[in-house]
C-alpha cells in the first residue's frame, strides 16, 4: 500500500473520531460504564499516548541506524500487515511489557483540551508522511508482538489501534444511550 493510501486510511478513521468527540457533551465523555472500564475521554487519551510513546518513536527509529531487528515478522504480523486480517483481533494492554503499560495508561481529560490535542495528534501523524515516502521495505524496527515490521507497518499500526478501540468506544456509547446520557452520541 502506498503512503498516500495509508495516510488517507488514518485520516478517515481519525476524522470520524474527531467528529464524534466534538458532538459529545463534556460530562458524557467522562462517564465510565463500570469501575473497571474507561470513559470515552480515557479511550481517546490512550490512543494518543500509545502512538506518541511507542508507535511514532518506533516508526521514526525504523529508518535510522538505531533500528533494532530481533526476529522476522511472525504469523500475527503477517496476518495483520500482509493479509490485512482484522477480524477478532484483540490485544490486551496487560500483554505489553510493564513500562509500556504504565506509559499507555490513560488519564481523564476535559473535552476542550482533548479536542485540541486530538487535532494536534492528527497533524503530528500526517507529518510522518515524508518519512513513509522515503522509507523502504528494508527499514524495520522490532515489535515484540509482531516481530520486525517496516515503517509503513508501524504507521498502519496507528490506524489499526484506533480501529481496535472502535468496539470499545461503541460499547461505551451504547451504555450511555441506554442510560439516556448521550443526547448527541
Amino acid at each position: 500500500m502506498d503512503s498516500n493510501k495509508i495516510v488517507s486510511r488514518f485520516n478517515r478513521k481519525a476524522n470520524e473520531w474527531l467528529v464524534d468527540l466534538r458532538m459529545m457533551d463534556e460530562e458524557v465523555i467522562q462517564i465510565k460504564p463500570s469501575e473497571t472500564s474507561w470513559s470515552l475521554s480515557e479511550v481517546y487519551d490512550h490512543v494518543m499516548r500509545v502512538a506518541r510513546s511507542y508507535q511514532i518513536p518506533n516508526l521514526k527509529k525504523s529508518v535510522t541506524q538505531l533500528a533494532k531487528r530481533k526476529k522476522r515478522k511472525n504469523k500475527y504480523g503477517i496476518a495483520i500487515f500482509d493479509l490485512g486480517y482484522r477480524k477478532d483481533v484483540h490485544i490486551k494492554m496487560e500483554e505489553f511489557p510493564k513500562p509500556l503499560v504504565e506509559a499507555f495508561t490513560p488519564t481523564i481529560r476535559d473535552k476542550r483540551d482533548l479536542v485540541k490535542d486530538f487535532l494536534s495528534f492528527i497533524k503530528e501523524v500526517n507529518e510522518l508522511q515524508d518519512i513513509l515516502e522515503k522509507s523502504g521495505k528494508e527499514h524495520k524496527q522490532y515489535h515484540f508482538m509482531f516481530g520486525d515490521i517496516n515503517t509503513r507497518e508501524w504507521f498502519s499500526l496507528i490506524e489499526l489501534h484506533i480501529w481496535l478501540h472502535d468496539k470499545q468506544k461503541a460499547k461505551i456509547k451504547r451504555y450511555l444511550e441506554t442510560k439516556e446520557l448521550c443526547i448527541e452520541c
